[in-house]
């Protein structure tokens, strides 16, 4: 019963993905949502209450998958270099297939922030405090620099060239090239 319950919920939230990605979140509905899934209303509402609950239960999948994702990127094999590069690829995958694959990219990001408000600062913390992990055997003996500052620096970085590029090719060279420029600077 449970699997069955999860595949239903699983649904739904790929329907309700599919739904805010074409209507952006103000002008998606559960009806919309439902149509999406695949599902009845009563079926939707049997798992969510309100809009804002699937669209909270969206994120938290979200995350879930992307922190797996980063924990395999920082896993394979290569160069710190090559490393810092997939993880950040993992970490902002999502960013760049939200906000190059929707018009309604980031409205979607602001509603995030809004509706998960404590998960999101959760999340980034969790990563920042990941990546400060990963950076750690690197920056032992260097004075004056310690991990977590060096990872929200990073971090910060990121942000601000994916808030600024226009285009996805654009980001992702502007991020390749700052995490060679960060590791040859170790």
């Amino acid at each position: 019963m449970q699997d069955a319950e999860d595949k239903a919920r699983g649904a739904i939230l790929d329907g309700a993905l599919d739904e805010f990605l074409a209507g952006g979140f103000a002008r998606s509905s559960m009806t919309g949502i439902a149509s999406a899934a695949g599902v009845s209303r009563p079926t939707l509402y049997k798992y969510f209450p309100e809009k804002e609950a699937v669209f909270k239960a969206l994120s938290e999948r979200i995350n879930r998958d992307v922190y797996r994702d980063v924990i395999e990127a920082a896993a394979r094999r290569g160069s710190l270099e090559e490393r810092l590069v997939a993880i950040i690829d993992a970490r902002i995958g999502w960013v760049y297939r939200l906000m190059h694959g929707s018009i309604h990219g980031a409205e979607l990001i602001s509603e995030k922030n809004r509706i998960c408000g404590g998960k999101v600062i959760a999340a980034n913390d969790r990563f920042a405090a990941f990546l400060a992990s990963v950076l750690e055997p690197h920056l032992e003996g260097a004075r004056g620099y310690d991990a977590e500052a060096a990872s929200r620096l990073l971090i910060a970085a990121v942000n601000g060239m994916i808030e600024t590029g226009e285009t996805e090719a654009e980001i992702r060279g502007n991020v390749h090239q700052l995490i060679g420029i960060f590791v040859r600077g170790l």
